[in-house]
């Protein structure tokens, strides 16, 4: 049974490809491509079932721009061979393409394709051209050109591209091709945007303010724990936003301890021994636990910052009699919150694989490479909570102008000592949560910064006759935002400690109890004994008339004084 089916197939395929020859005439080529290819005969139907000329022409003009990119030399004939066979009288069948020379075109064209997001089209397929030019099925090899051994692809996604879509991008020798991005990556150790000089500057400046930061923070953090003092809802949560900034500060001290290859370089999987720009952190475990200290707790000190703006305006606003009442009512709320929101993002982070680092410092982040995750895994999420954080700034700082002044309450002790006001706190409290915006929002400003003019720093220049000036990435801005970033811990830090540090100290340092003196030895003393006496009674005349007249000096009456005698026999008035 297998045998007939087999039979008859073959007798149909006879039939038709005897139909085709008959139809098939050699005409000279029309197509502007094609000519002048190596042979001037062409026969419809084509490769691709197209029976004009025409039709052939319009569909190979959609690949102008790939032969313009020059991803494969052999390019220009595949594609005529295609659409534009051969034609002799010798042979019935149109004579096209080798596999081996699909296979080689496919190998340095389809990256480029991809890239640009389009498919490999299917009638272009290599399975469908014979395996080699034979007596049986003839066909095209090209020049020679082959596909490159497993292994040794500069040519396949690194050339293609990087004499195409790489091309667009400043210093294009210093990019490859990514198959597994789908993007452009920098050679670790190019210069595309920074010379050695300012990497070196802005890692020695990273490594002291973060070495700073952590210090102070973890200070802070233990005279916290050693005083025990919880204070309000506000407070709290600014001893959270202290240990987020000392966890990201922590991020810098293990990028600064690994350096700058080790955590913010990985190997090329074409080339084992060329190492790139980490743009995908997962590969790299130092540069995945930089991502995560960094990225998880900057996000979350930022919204605990938000906590802490919100607890003072509910402090402000909240009536003297219920002075804690409403604290710890969303408390749980508030912890979900604070710490699963950028858990979210991180992880969401991971699965897109967005970890990337920069070219300055090496340090991984998010959107360092990437305008698109800049703008909605940074820029949004901080622009979200600056938002709120300054909405309830206002709104507390609003109430506080409008309430009334108290006035003093009368002392009840004449020595008793001035009480502080009881505003002076929430005041304090609120001062620093302002202050504390103004470094956050200068931080957001730069990636601002960085995001509008990314593209215009890494785009290649445009030829022409007059001389441009490629735009370059102003040093001092990302110098300003290392600064701030580890400023923003140095502040919590000692608005924390200071207080706090103050009554440890005195706490240290205050009063002692007295000592009691030791009672001598002996006999006790003999005790003193006390005479009183009284000679002159307490007596004044009175006159009889309404008002007392005047007395000489001499006819006065006076007090007689007492006279004390002690045992000793001394006599004191």
């Amino acid at each position: 049974m297998k045998c007939l089916i087999s039979l008859f197939l073959s007798i149909a395929l006879v039939f038709e490809t005897a139909a085709e020859a008959s139809v098939r005439t050699c005409e000279p080529i029309k197509v502007a491509m094609c000519k002048n290819i190596g042979y001037n005969q062409t026969g419809m139907p084509n490769l691709a079932r197209h029976t004009l000329q025409a039709d052939a022409d319009v569909t190979l003009q959609t690949f102008s721009p790939l032969v313009q990119y020059g991803c494969s030399s052999q390019l220009h004939l595949f594609l005529c061979a295609v659409y534009v066979p051969m034609c002799t009288d010798k042979v019935a069948l149109p004579i096209g393409p080798c596999r081996g020379l699909c296979e080689s075109v496919y190998a340095r064209c389809y990256p480029v394709l991809r890239g640009f997001g389009f498919p490999w089209p299917a009638e272009l397929d290599c399975s469908l051209f014979p395996a080699e030019n034979n007596h049986e099925h003839m066909c095209m090899e090209g020049e020679g050109e082959r596909a490159p051994p497993l292994g040794t692809i500069p040519l396949d996604a690194t050339n293609a591209v990087g004499r195409g879509g790489c091309r667009r991008l400043v210093k294009p020798n210093s990019w490859v091709w990514v198959r597994g991005s789908g993007r452009c990556a920098q050679f670790c150790d190019a210069e595309v945007l920074w010379e050695t000089g300012e990497r070196k500057a802005a890692e020695v400046w990273l490594a002291t303010w973060a070495a700073l930061s952590f210090a102070c923070t973890l200070a802070a953090i233990g005279a916290q724990l050693a005083c025990g003092d919880r204070g309000g809802a506000g407070e709290r949560a600014l001893v959270l936003v202290a240990l987020c900034r000392c966890a990201a500060a922590a991020g810098w001290g293990v990028r600064a301890a690994a350096g700058r290859t080790a955590a913010g370089c990985a190997k090329d999987s074409t080339s084992p021994t060329r190492m790139l720009l980490a743009h995908d952190g997962l590969a790299n475990p130092n540069c995945a636990v930089v991502f995560l200290l960094l990225y998880y707790f900057g996000l979350a000190a930022s919204v605990w910052w938000v906590v802490v703006t919100g607890a003072w305006r509910a402090s402000v606003l909240r009536p003297p009699s219920t002075p804690g009442a409403r604290n710890d009512r969303h408390s749980s709320l508030l912890q979900l919150a604070a710490w699963g929101v950028p858990a979210a993002l991180a992880a969401a982070v991971l699965v897109t694989r967005d970890v990337d680092a920069d070219e300055l410092t090496g340090t991984c982040f998010v959107g360092n490479q990437s305008s698109k995750s800049l703008l909605a895994l940074v820029i949004v999420p901080e622009a979200i909570c600056l938002l709120l954080g300054t909405v309830f700034l206002a709104s507390g700082l609003r109430a506080v102008l409008r309430r009334p002044v108290p006035l003093p309450a009368p002392a009840t002790l004449l020595n008793a000592p001035p009480q502080p006001h009881p505003d002076q706190s929430l005041l304090r409290l609120g001062a620093f949560a302002a202050l504390y915006a103004v470094p956050s929002a200068c931080i957001l400003a730069t990636w601002v910064y960085e995001y509008i003019l990314r593209e215009d720093w890494l785009a290649a220049p445009v030829p022409s006759t007059e001389p441009s000036t490629q735009p370059q990435p102003a040093f001092w801005v990302f110098l300003f935002r290392i600064f701030a970033t580890q400023i923003l811990g140095v502040m919590v830090a000692v608005w924390i400690a200071t207080p706090r540090l103050k009554a440890l100290w005195r706490r240290m340092t205050g009063p002692r109890k007295p000592v009691l003196a030791k009672c001598p030895s002996g006999p006790p003393p003999t005790p003193l004994t006390l005479h009183c006496y009284a000679t002159h009674p307490h007596t004044l005349t009175r006159h009889p008339q309404k008002y007392a007249t005047y007395r000489p000096p001499q006819q006065q009456s006076y007090r007689k004084p007492r006279h004390y005698h002690y045992s000793a026999g001394e006599t004191i008035l």
